[in-house]
């Protein structure tokens, strides 16, 4: 073999072998998303978990990982683990799906619960409404269609992608078990929204009452979980009326008075001399 052919066989060959290192490191990516997805979005919080398990816990993970993967796959990941831990070596996308898999039935129902409340934090229900009201109403009437609103809103939730992949991993897509945890969390919605209202609207409307003769429209807002509520008092509305939010509009007993109006003033002239500078 000529000084060529041994140059060429041997270029060959460090690129098959630089070829399968590139494959085998988009595979780890591919298997790393494919993982994230399964469990929600992120598996940090599930990594963290892992690492945190030690003695029986861990032994028993460990048995039943033996018992699906073979003797070879476990010794590796007990000897592998601490580095997983500290970093020094990456766990691929698939050993981390398959120990990750074997999780849920071993974890107290506490546990299940911390790794969706993150995500529940992010993708639990959702509103954004005015109330507006006149002087005359009733202030249980309001409080009540408030909750009423509310609570139908959560009811009515369609829980998205990543919650529903966390649910499905956590419950091994029992779907009952689903159902248990999926109704853990809107409770804990309806709970925070009854407490919410009871504590604040009274303060809310007693804050509207002593704020002046009802003569111009009053507003306050304020936020439960990752509902937006704004309170608005119009002398001139009947009733109780629920629409959605639309346009500028004053706020928190906030009125329109000269400072405000000063402002406006001021930006208009700043910004006829800006223009009469460049034209």
């Amino acid at each position: 073999m000529s000084y060529y052919q041994r140059r060429y066989t041997r270029g060959r060959y460090r690129s098959g072998i630089s070829d399968i290192g590139l494959e085998r490191a988009l595979q780890h990516i591919r298997e790393g998303e494919e993982l994230s997805r399964e469990l929600g979005g992120t598996d940090e919080d599930v990594k963290e978990y892992f690492f945190s398990l030690s003695g029986v816990k861990l032994t028993l993970i460990l048995d039943t990982y033996e018992k699906k993967y073979g003797k070879a796959a476990r010794d590796y990941a007990q000897r592998t683990i601490f580095k997983w831990r500290s970093g020094e070596r990456k766990m691929s996308g698939t050993v981390a799906s398959r120990l990750f898999k074997l999780l849920p039935p071993f974890m107290p129902t506490k546990t299940k619960h911390n790794l969706v409340k993150n995500l529940w934090e992010q993708y639990s229900p959702q509103s954004n409404k005015v109330f507006r009201f006149g002087t005359e109403i009733d202030e249980t009437e309001l409080f009540d269609q408030a909750r009423t609103y509310l609570i139908d809103n959560i009811v009515n939730y369609k829980m998205p992608e990543p919650l529903g992949n966390r649910f499905k991993w956590l419950t091994s897509n029992d779907v009952g078990v689903q159902q248990e945890l999926l109704n853990h969390f809107l409770n804990l919605d309806k709970a925070l929204v009854v407490k919410s209202l009871k504590a604040k609207l009274p303060v809310i409307l007693d804050h509207m009452k002593n704020d002046g003769e009802f003569t111009q429209k009053i507003s306050e807002k304020f936020k439960i979980g990752n509902h937006k509520l704004e309170f608005l008092l119009d002398p001139k509305a009947k009733g109780i009326n629920l629409e959605d939010p639309s346009g500028f509009r004053f706020s928190g007993s906030s009125k329109p008075d000269r400072n405000y109006f000063a402002w406006i003033v001021a930006i208009v002239i700043i910004l006829w001399v800006i223009y009469s500078w460049f034209h």
